[in-house]
């Protein structure tokens, strides 16, 4: 399984032991960021490289696809609106509070551009790429495991609530979700070996992944947990393919499954803030925000990222966030858990619209590229990662989250290891 023109011989990893390499870093990064904090900036620092090598080598071929070009126009598009509506409305004044924003919107991109263009060109054994990084991802799913259904029982301090009358799990991570992450990165990972090793089926691993998921007792992991479920079976066991009533049947189980929780946050609201739930009022702020500030927005790093809370924007003084639990100053547990309300409020118009049109235009080119692999497995993992994105920017600002970087990854190289010589991705 290799393509490429270049062997990358000579001093260094070389192609197939970088890619092996980020693809390690990757696998452990959420659980050194425990521990090291430099290691919260590692997906940053890959997508800077691998941008880096995008225009170095469009710059030296002196020329650029047409899809490629078509998503840098996209990002500077919404860069621009955005940047604007920090220069007109001057809301975020630190500087770097709006570098940061404007990094975590499209590092996911320039990850993209990237390892396109490293693959197309580098010669990559991609079964070896894998080799070992899966073999520690199944020895990673194993621990997890064995301590998701000692959690069930007894008290580690591995939750972070209860529900159901039941701990969730969140392993060392504090946070549930980021086992959710995890667990996605393994499975596109034990889907990969399957892909290019014929003779590996991993379906105990698979079915211990999902058996975590649903440990983790949180609305989310439960609906990837059976999407996962839908789409194993329809593609791999049923070989179906027309997808579109699955689908469908898929989105109901997602609906079923989240409406408790959807009535918990923007319906009822919780009881802490009496009514006023911080999904609920990013909503509502958001609208509010999209309507005052129209066309632009107000700019990066204002209303709804991280960079907001740790640079605590003005605006949620204005909007009485700051007297919110979650929302305040010295607490800002809630203060990113959105992604929708953000994109309107702080590019606007101007600056969503093309916004969307890259988010989904890079979905849908990597599910395309997924099914004309013509592999069944490489299908469901570009399928499962599409719905991922859609199922966690409900709820999250998850295409900044580190998770999507790490699964762009994946899923932007794998196709390539079923190219034919000499054809063109």
């Amino acid at each position: 399984m290799e393509t490429g023109k270049q062997t990358g011989s000579g001093a260094g990893l070389g192609p197939t032991g970088a890619l092996s390499l980020i693809t390690t870093v990757f696998l452990f990064q959420t659980l050194l960021e425990n521990y090291i904090f430099e290691a919260s900036y590692w997906d940053e620092a890959v997508a800077a490289l691998f941008l880096g090598y995008f225009l170095l080598h469009t710059l030296a071929e002196a020329q650029i696809r047409q899809e490629d070009l078509i998503v840098c126009v996209l990002v500077a598009l919404t860069a621009g609106a955005g940047l604007y509506g920090n220069w007109r409305f001057g809301i975020q004044g630190s500087r770097a509070a709006v570098l940061l924003d404007v990094v975590s919107h499209f590092k996911f991109a320039g990850l993209y551009l990237g390892v396109k263009a490293f693959c197309r060109v580098n010669r990559v054994d991609y079964r070896g790429m894998i080799r070992i990084p899966v073999l520690l991802a199944k020895i990673y799913l194993i621990v997890l495991f064995i301590f998701g259904v000692l959690n069930l029982f007894v008290n580690l301090g591995m939750y972070d609530e209860y529900r159901y009358g039941v701990r969730t799990y969140a392993f060392v991570f504090g946070t549930s979700g980021i086992v959710t992450n995890t667990v996605l990165f393994i499975v596109t990972l034990l889907l990969m070996e399957c892909a290019l090793c014929p003779d590996r089926r991993n379906l105990a691993f698979l079915v211990m992944a999902e058996i975590v998921l649903v440990m983790v007792i949180k609305s989310r992991s439960l609906i990837l947990a059976a999407v996962f479920l839908i789409l194993y079976v329809s593609l791999i066991v049923e070989n179906k393919r027309d997808m579109r009533a699955r689908t469908a049947f898929a989105a109901a189980a997602a609906g079923i499954i989240g409406y408790p929780q959807f009535q918990n946050y923007f319906v009822n609201g919780v009881k802490a803030n009496q009514g006023r739930a911080p999904r609920l009022l990013f909503l509502e702020g958001g609208i509010s925000l999209f309507k005052e500030y129209f066309p632009f927005g107000t700019g990066f790093g204002t209303f709804g990222s991280s960079t907001a809370a740790t640079h605590y924007s003005s605006l949620y003084y204005t909007l009485g966030f700051n007297t919110v639990t979650g929302m305040t100053p010295d607490n800002t547990k809630y203060l990113n858990d959105t992604f929708w309300p953000m994109i309107f409020a702080q590019l606007g118009l101007a600056g969503a619209v093309p916004y969307i049109l890259l988010l989904f235009g890079i979905l849908f080119k990597i599910y395309d590229r997924a099914r004309e692999t013509g592999n069944a497995y490489v299908r469901l993992a570009g399928f499962f990662y599409a719905a991922n994105v859609l199922i966690s920017s409900i709820q999250s600002s998850y295409p900044g989250n580190n998770s999507m970087m790490m699964l762009t990854f994946l899923l932007t190289l794998m196709p390539f290891g079923f190219v034919q010589r000499g054809a063109e991705w």
